[in-house]
Parts: structure tokens; sequence; C-alpha cells
């Protein structure tokens, strides 16, 4: 096949008008017809044909899903997206594995054309065969079996990332996998195949294509009438080797395929390719397994792709997967429940997406120094918010623009705080990853760079990133500043003018701390707070611990470390700052979530929670799905700077 047979304008008209997608049923011509008789049937019925449609009509197509696996293969994970580009997370396990060594990773679903659902999966790291379940709604599902595809071929081991492609023709279905069968004692890994009509009988396995080198994850698109398979090279870990993802194009669905003579698709550390065919155009999601991210890229003729990562949002945590579509009435049903637990689901204070709040009582009002969430955290101002009772919030308005106000960033302006001495209100805030100060009259602002240049920096005696500043005054007068991302977490102490450095910083020891330390004093304890893991992980959460001193040591407790964690939708939930009702032992919690629904490390919002303390002391846990003030509550107003 020469690579001008490859026909890029007509795949593009037949995908926008048919949008026909990897994970649907595939079809196929009988071999007499002829390419220009094909192109002409498909114009004149489109809306008729079941050869290349989907099991539904593409006209009730409104979405689609992508499955997934968490960890280490905990079960079936479903996200769902109207433009196939931005996803949102249905946040539960649809189904969790029974059969072989009882992992669920890789899952794949197909709808059949008398619309019932098959889901397969990888069902163990060196299982010979794979996990098989049926469903009429995605949400029920059949008894599960396995099917043992290798079980026969003697030295197999492993039977990995299986899919389901549906031959009209045969009025069967193409499993495709990837299984290790090594040859010589050297290591074989290649794309097999087998076929069924019933799910109970299946033919011999065969190898569905050798690019003479070890290869995985194998992924089928009809582009055209041209079918195009994409895999990864095997990686070599132990020799910090990392195999790229090819493409290889055949004219039937089982070839002989041939590789796209182009370079790879992509040449970097990731697996799991996904595609997904939007307004003729096909985009490939690969998962960057060492990071935990995902990529975008696009491409309209399999020559030249496109980076398109940052105009999609793909769940954080989630692992190879693939892309199917689902009609109106099946999203429908399988956002019931998302529904419900979003109805429930205490409602941000602020508007917009802020993140990173800090929380302080100045007079008779509170005030709220959050990070406003722009993409990719390029944040330029800072907004202070304040209120008189927690319950109702005021905008205050932009108390500084690093664009315009600075001279020494003008960029990633995060994680702000401000405390008052002697009449003058400093604002401590980050800007390209290093800490500043600004002075004003005033609480709201406007607040003027007090040095021209950063207070501190990574560097020297400053040994983790300077950002997440902390101020706190403690009795006796001294003023200290908090700081840090990644171990350790510092603290500086800060002469009276609370703009100089009083010495060098501190270490901290902090049992997983990673950012985000608050620091207040209850009962003559000091008690420090901070965030666990990474803000665009579900799991970012709040830890604590106790000590004698400012600056510690810090005892964590052997129960209940964790004090603030995700719970149903509400996910990612810390980075958080306390407040005291000045006069009473009643203290409230400000803190992120990602943003319900659709939320992400990017798109997140404040949240309010009330923090109660054990006899002993000891912090209780917080539930995120509880409330702070219930509706008509009047909420926490200050009296001569008292609490009632």
């Amino acid at each position: 096949m020469k690579k001008s047979d490859f026909p890029v304008s007509f795949a593009a008209t037949i995908q926008a008008r048919c949008s026909v997608v990897q994970a649907g049923p595939i079809a196929f011509f009988p071999a007499s017809v002829t390419f220009i008789k094909a192109y002409v049937f498909l114009l004149s019925l489109v809306l008729f044909i079941t050869g290349l449609a989907v099991a539904e009509p593409v006209a009730q197509k409104s979405a689609y899903l992508f499955t997934s696996f968490r960890g280490g293969g905990d079960g079936l994970h479903l996200a769902y997206s109207e433009d196939g580009r931005r996803w949102t997370d249905l946040n539960r396990n649809f189904l969790k594995p029974e059969v072989g060594s009882k992992l669920m990773r890789d899952p794949h679903i197909l709808q059949g054309p008398d619309g019932l659902y098959h889901l397969v999966w990888t069902s163990g790291w060196k299982d010979t065969g794979i996990g098989h379940a049926t469903s009429k709604d995605l949400i029920h599902w059949s008894e599960q079996h396995f099917i043992p595809l290798m079980e026969k071929v003697p030295g197999t081991q492993s039977c990995w990332a299986p899919e389901l492609y549906y031959e009209e023709e045969t009025a069967g279905y193409i499993i495709i996998w990837s299984s290790n069968v090594p040859v010589a004692g050297k290591e074989y890994l290649r794309a097999y195949y087998s076929l069924t009509k019933d799910f109970t009988s299946f033919s011999e396995p065969k190898i569905l294509f050798d690019p003479g080198f070890n290869n995985l994850d194998t992924t089928m698109l009809k582009v055209g009438s041209k079918y195009v398979i994409v895999l990864k090279e095997a990686d070599d870990q132990k020799a910090g080797k990392w195999g790229p993802i090819y493409s290889a194009i055949a004219d039937r669905p089982l070839g002989p395929y041939e590789l796209l003579p182009d370079a790879p698709v992509r040449d970097q550390r990731v697996e799991g390719p996904a595609l997904v065919t939007l307004d003729g155009k096909t985009q490939l999601y690969v998962d960057f397994y060492s990071n935990g991210k995902y990529g975008v890229y696009e491409t309209t003729d399999w020559k030249k792709w496109t980076d398109v990562t940052s105009s999609t949002s793909v769940i954080p945590g989630q692992r190879h997967g693939t892309i199917f579509p689902a009609a109106a009435s099946v999203l429908a049903e399988l956002r019931k429940e998302e529904q419900a637990a979003i109805a429930s689901a205490p409602k941000p204070i602020l508007g917009g997406f802020t993140a990173d709040p800090s929380i302080r009582v100045f007079g008779d009002t509170y005030y709220l120094y959050p990070t406003t969430d722009k993409p990719n955290w390029n944040t330029t101002e800072f907004v202070v918010w304040s209120s008189r009772n927690l319950v109702e919030w005021k905008r205050e308005g932009v108390a500084l623009d690093v664009t315009k106000d600075l001279k020494w960033a003008d960029l990633q302006a995060w994680a702000p705080d401000c405390i008052e001495r002697n009449g003058t209100w400093y604002f401590y805030f980050c800007a390209r990853g290093k800490i500043g100060v600004a002075t004003g009259n005033s609480p709201a602002g406007p607040f003027k760079d007090a040095l021209d240049k950063p207070l501190l920096q990574k560097g020297g005696a400053v040994r983790t990133n300077a950002i997440d500043p902390y101020p706190f005054i403690d009795d006796d007068g001294h003023a200290w500043l908090y700081y840090g991302n990644g171990t350790p977490c510092q603290a500086v102490k800060l002469k009276p003018d609370m703009i100089t450095l009083d010495g060098d910083p501190v270490d901290i020891p902090l049992k997983e701390f990673r950012e985000g330390i608050v620091v207040f004093k209850r009962a003559g304890k000091y008690y420090f707070m901070w965030s666990i893991d990474d803000a665009r992980s579900p799991n970012y959460r709040v830890g604590w611990g106790i000590s004698d001193s400012p600056t510690g040591p810090v005892k964590t407790p052997g129960k209940d470390f964790i004090v603030l964690q995700k719970n149903g939708v509400a996910v990612a939930t810390a980075h958080h700052s306390v407040v005291n009702i000045p006069g009473t032992d009643r203290w409230y919690v400000a803190y992120h979530r990602h943003a319900i629904p659709g939320g992400s490390g990017y798109q997140r919002e404040t949240c309010l929670l009330r923090m109660e303390f054990n006899p002993d002391g000891s912090i209780k846990p917080m539930d995120p799905m509880k409330p702070a003030f219930l509706p008509g509550d009047r909420g926490e107003p200050l009296v001569n700077g008292k609490g009632r």
C-alpha cells in the first residue's frame, strides 16, 4: 500500500457525517463494492446506513463516555462529555472485578447491534484471559465471566488491554488484546485477536500485527475505507527507555497492517492510547502514567499532530480507558445519582472559581483572600472578599495585580494571606514561585509592593519551594512566616516591621507535608495543619499535628491524623485556613474543593466548614458534605469585634 492510498479528505467527510468513533461497532462493505460506490452510497443514504453506524442512530448521540480505572485496577469508572473534550467524572465505581486475578484495568465498552453493552478488561497482570460482563444500561451488570483467550497457548505470560469491535459482515465480534508469549526465551509481546458471535465460543487466537518490536495497548479506528490501529512500543523500564506510540493502516480490520512511514505519533513516556473522532478530526488521548495526567493530540491527516491538551480536561487520577458515544437517555440515567449528590453538596461561599482561601477577622468583618483560578494556574490578580456573618460574601475588588504592581513577577499569583500590625495590613503572596509582601491601609487593599523584590525565594537557606505564605503573630508579639511546597516546611522569624527577615529559616518536619501550612494557637498549644498530595488529585487532603512551640517539633496523632478529605462529589478538599470567632471557642475552616460538577485542579471553589475539638484537644474529622450553616442561619455576626 502506498502512502497516497490513504484517503484523508474522504475520511474527514465520512467522519463528520457519521461521527464514527473508535468504540462503535465496525462494519464493512462487501469486497465487491468499490471505493467510489461506497462513497456515493454513504452520501445518499447516510441516515439509513447500518453498515457504518454504531448501535444506535447517530441522531440520538448526545454525549461521549470515557471508561477508566483507578489505582491498581479497582473497577469500572466512567466520565461523560458533551463535546468529547471536557470530561466530568460520574464519581462511582460501576463494577468491581470478581474474576481472574480480580483486577479491572484497561476497561473497554462496546454497544452491540442488539443494544447490549459489552465490557472487557484486563483481569490480572499474569492472567491468560480477560474479564467480560454485559449491561443494558451501564448501571446493572450481568455475572462476570473469565474468557480464557490464551489458556491453550503454551508460555503465555499476560493478556492485557482487550478491546471489542463488531463486524457487520459476519455478525460477529473481534476481540483484540496484547499477550507476551516469549520466543527463544525472549519477550515477545504482540497484538492478538479472536472472533466470537456469542461470547461462548471463540476462534483460536492469532497475531493481529507484528511490527517487529514488542508492543501493547492496540486500539482501532475506521478512517474512511481504511482501518488504522494505534499501538505502543513496550517500555524497557530497567534501561529507562520509553516506547513511542505508532500507527499502522490496513484495508480490512484484521489486516494485513503496515506501519505509517511518518515519525511516531508520540515519542514520550505514555501508554493507553484512546481515539475519538470529532468534527472530522481525530483526537488521541494518551496516559502519562508516571505523571498522573493525560495528553491530547489532534490530527486531520495522520501526519501532523497538534497538542490540544490545554483545551481538554481529563479526570485526575484516571487510567487507561476508551471513549464511546452515549444516547441522552443512557447518560440521564447514569447522572441521576450524580445529580442527587450534587444537590446535596454544600454550596460554595464565593462566586466563580477560587482556591487557597485564607480567612481572617479584622474588626467586625471577616475577609477572604483566595487565589482566582485560571487555566494552568496562570493567575495575575488578587481579589478580596468580605462578610459580616460568614454567610453572605461581597467581592471587594482587585487588591493587587502582579502585571501592574510588581517589578519582579507578572504571573502565577497564588495563595495570598493578610495580617494586621499597628494599623498596617501586610499582604503576603506568591508570584512566579517567590513570596512577596505588600502593605496597605485597609484589609481590602489596595496593596503596594513593600520591597520591589521578593521577600523569599528558593536558594540558600530557603530549601523548599517558596510558596503558600502563612503569617502568624504569637502572644509574645513575635511574628513568624510559614511557607513551603515539598519537604521541608519552613518558618522564618520576621522583625517588627513585618517586611524584614530576622535570621535564617528553620525546618519543621511534618508528616506527609506537601503545602498549604496553617498555624494557630488554642489553649496554650500550637496547632499545625497542612495539605497532602497534589491540588489536582481528588485525594488532596488535610493532616494536622500539635506542638508546644511555634517551630515544633510537631507531634502527629495516631488516630484521625487526616481531618479533611474527599467524600462523595466533594473531592480535593484541602489548602485551607482557620478562623476563630473572637471571644468564643467556635472555629471555622475555609477550604477549596474541585468545582461541582466538572471541576479540576484549575477549577476550584471555596467552601466553609465548622471545626470542632475533642475534650483532649484533638481536632475532630470534618465532613465536606456537611454545610457550615443551614439555609436561613444568621451565621456568625460580630459586635465590637466579638462573637455572640
